[in-house]
């Protein structure tokens, strides 16, 4: 999936979720979200329709405590479950990248 892709699919779960059409910290980190679901998809071997669920489903997951470790568990876990054993601080440092990127990609800064 593109880019771009991911941006439509960003600004879909922005509509949904009530958050203005601005670039807020929310819409940022879902960016961030989208961005980590395709990684750990891609080396789980998801593709097409499949991908971009596991990606949509991954930002949900976001919202059931506040900060990053339920995103951390969640791809933890996941990639674990397809052999894909990596430690929370490798995947919290793949965050880190992907938010770095979701700025990049919006034009934002923090």
């Amino acid at each position: 999936m593109t880019l771009s892709s991911v941006a439509a699919l960003s600004g879909t779960l922005k509509n949904q979720h009530g958050h203005h059409d601005d670039e807020s910290l929310g819409s940022i980190r879902a960016r961030r979200n989208l961005l980590a679901g395709y990684w750990a998809g891609s080396l789980i071997g998801l593709k097409g329709e499949y991908l971009g669920r596991y990606a949509a489903d991954l930002h949900e997951a976001d919202h059931a405590v506040r900060g990053d470790s339920d995103v951390i568990e969640r791809l933890s876990a996941d990639l674990a479950q397809a052999g894909h054993a990596m430690s929370k601080t490798d995947i919290a440092a793949a965050l880190r990248r992907f938010h770095a990127q979701a700025l990049k990609d919006t034009g934002c800064t923090e």
